[in-house]
């Protein structure tokens, strides 16, 4: 067994403070090895891309170690990590991270810049070996990818599963031995998902390298060495797939790898090349031996289903479109056939945002049970809070100066008033005597001209200052007007409105139930920044306590189906058991397929009517988004429509 690439001790990861603290991984331990495809499976919220992100270098965790290329990197300098990322790690993202300017070439090649970049930085020493030549090796890893006759095409005029091959064969063009893949396969439909896992695969049983893939979906197993299994932040399960992987084994991806190779070492040059085509050689028949028995059972199945579906169903089990439906057998004929889907009796919601901001916490997990008006999803209130703040304080002043006007003077005022208006007529009346004093002596010349002046301007003093005394006096006894008290209420009355604005700005970066269910499904985390006109939701919620089926009836079979039908129901998870229903109604309109199967044969452009079955009180918990087959029966003991 190869020594481990990379390794997690102890590493545990939080989002959060507090009561609304989520603990995305708690002290995970792995190893991830070359030579390996290492699938790592779970429920939305189980840690998954977290656990990618510190792999990768994109995180640094809380608490525990990570090794890379027998490097210690939870403790490296920040400045250092794109420089260690980039030499070590390739990353191949859901979305291809493709730049929409360059050609499928130019973006293969922009590998081959990066490593320039890093060798004069001196962050790694050579170039590996299958990648010392641009134009060469680009056009080599093109035709490895069967990408040669898009070389030249920008990724706008590529499908989901070139651009997905480009990003992979970006991938191995980079100097790192470790490779992650976040969803590669979300966006593509079955066949192009099974080559891009079948290319990734190769790139660890061909190349070497350690690939850690992140699925929801089950029908990767088959392509995995190892498949690691998360639960709550926890590793819940971590075991080998019995029976070996899926692997490729077409010549052209051979002729592909030799193509690759230097000249030197095509022609036998030395010793390791030779002893490493050996190694390759005996490990591609050790693959093909192990697949030799998987691939009989492939054989006798697709013999078995033509055989059952041509010879033995009856042909209302074939729906329009030549889409096969297998069927177990029923106690009584059934009259047509349809898929299924499981969903929840109410519509399912999904929860968006009124206003744009980061994910501060996600109170529950999918599975949980939730309550009408119990919060959900918390945004980053920060400036919301503020301004609550501010509009209190712009109420409570003006409520002050409202109640200062009601109030208006005190009584102590208004004696002071008065007593103002007195001091006042005093001083008016000694200015008025000391003038009259005055002007006697003036007359008689006992006294100057300028005494006199000032005599007569004391008293032209007294004579404003009672009259300034006088109308505050008259003032403090009539209290404020009518259009003060009006203008402070109105002040009131707006600082109230602001605040109420406020707070429900504040309420809106506070996502609660809005009825009581259950969390469907988590499409978002904390830390990720959501936009009202985003198409994306948070949380997908329903009521999980009281589910349906709705099925898609082919328009060949629909004056076959009606309200109060009996129904039957079988789902490949459960075998042979038999879920009952039955139809309670039936949509007025014809519409499009939305449930597809997998088969290359299935008609696209069917038209279908949808069909609402209730299940029996005793049936069992479902999964939601389950896929079942229905068959409607000819049950003499319900009465048809008549036509």
């Amino acid at each position: 067994m190869s020594a481990p690439i990379a390794e997690l001790k102890q590493v545990s990861k939080s989002f959060g403070r507090g009561p609304t603290t989520v603990h995305a991984l708690q002290r995970i331990d792995i190893e991830i090895r070359t030579g390996e495809l290492t699938l790592i499976e779970g429920p939305s919220g189980s840690g998954k891309t977290t656990l990618l992100h510190i792999l990768g270098l994109l995180q640094r965790p809380d608490t525990g170690e990570v090794w890379l290329a027998t490097r210690r990197m939870d403790n490296l300098p920040e400045s250092h990590s794109p420089d260690v990322r980039a030499a070590n790690v390739a990353l191949i993202f859901q979305g291809y991270n493709l730049f929409d300017a360059l050609t499928a070439r130019d973006n293969v090649a922009v590998a081959d810049l990066l490593k320039a970049v890093m060798r004069r930085r001196g962050t790694i020493s050579r170039v590996p070996r299958p990648l010392r030549s641009k134009g060469r090796d680009v056009t080599n890893l093109l035709e490895r990818f069967g990408l040669t006759d898009r070389a030249d095409h920008l990724p706008n005029e590529l499908s989901g599963g070139e651009k997905q091959r480009i990003a992979i064969a970006r991938a191995l063009a980079c100097p790192g031995q470790l490779v992650l893949a976040d969803e590669p396969t979300a966006n593509l439909d079955w066949a192009n998902a099974q080559d891009v896992v079948q290319r990734l695969a190769d790139l660890a049983h061909l190349d070497g390298k350690a690939v850690v893939m992140v699925s929801h979906d089950f029908r990767l197993e088959p392509f995995a060495d190892r498949i690691v299994g998360l639960l709550n932040g926890q590793v819940s399960s971590d075991r080998i797939r019995d029976g070996g992987p899926m692997t490729s084994a077409n010549d052209r991806t051979r002729k592909s790898r030799a193509t690759c190779e230097e000249p030197g070492e095509s022609n036998g040059g030395s010793r390791a090349s030779a002893g490493s085509t050996a190694r390759r050689d005996e490990r591609r028949a050790s693959i093909a031996a192990r697949l030799m028995p998987w691939l009989c059972v492939a054989v006798l199945l697709v013999i078995g289903v033509f055989v059952a579906t041509e010879y033995v169903l009856p042909r209302s089990a074939k729906p329009a479109g030549g889409t096969t439906v297998p069927f177990v057998d029923t106690p009584r004929p059934y009259v047509a056939a349809a898929l299924a889907v499981v969903e929840p009796s109410t519509q399912l919601v999904a929860l968006r945002t009124e206003r744009r901001g980061r994910i501060k916490a996600i109170m529950k997990h999918a599975g949980d049970r939730i309550r009408a008006g119990e919060p959900l999803v918390l945004l980053d209130d920060a400036t919301p809070k503020a301004l609550v703040d501010m509009r209190k304080t712009d109420l409570r002043l003006a409520e002050a100066n409202l109640a200062r006007l009601k109030a208006w003077r005190r009584s102590e005022e208004r004696a002071m008033a008065k007593a103002g208006v007195d001091r006042a007529q005093a001083r008016l009346d000694r200015a008025a005597r000391e003038l009259q004093r005055i002007q006697k002596l003036f007359d008689r010349q006992a006294a100057p001209e300028s005494e006199l002046n000032a005599a007569i301007e004391e008293k032209r003093f007294a004579v404003a200052a009672v009259e300034e005394a006088v109308q505050a006096h008259a003032i403090a006894e009539a209290g404020p007007s009518v259009e003060q008290v009006q203008v402070a209420e109105a002040r009131v009355e707006q600082a109230h409105a602001a605040l109420r604005m406020a707070e429900t700005e504040l309420s809106l970066h506070t996502i609660v139930s809005p009825f009581d269910g259950h969390v469907i499904y988590r499409h978002l985390e904390p830390g990720e920044v959501v936009e009202p006109e985003s198409p994306a939701s948070i949380l997908s919620i329903g009521n999980l306590d009281d589910i349906r089926l709705r099925a898609e009836v082919d328009e060949a079979d629909i004056r076959r189906v009606y309200v109060g039908q009996r129904v039957m129901a079988t789902a490949a998870a459960y075998g042979e058991r038999v879920f009952k229903g039955r139809v309670v109604h039936l949509e007025p309109m014809m519409g499009r397929k939305t449930i597809r199967t997998e088969r290359t044969t299935e008609q696209q452009d069917s038209k279908v009517r949808e069909v609402i079955i209730q299940l029996a009180p005793d049936t069992p918990s479902l999964p939601i988004g389950l896929q079942m087959t229905v068959r409607f029966l000819d049950d003499p003991a319900t009465t048809k429509p008549t036509v």
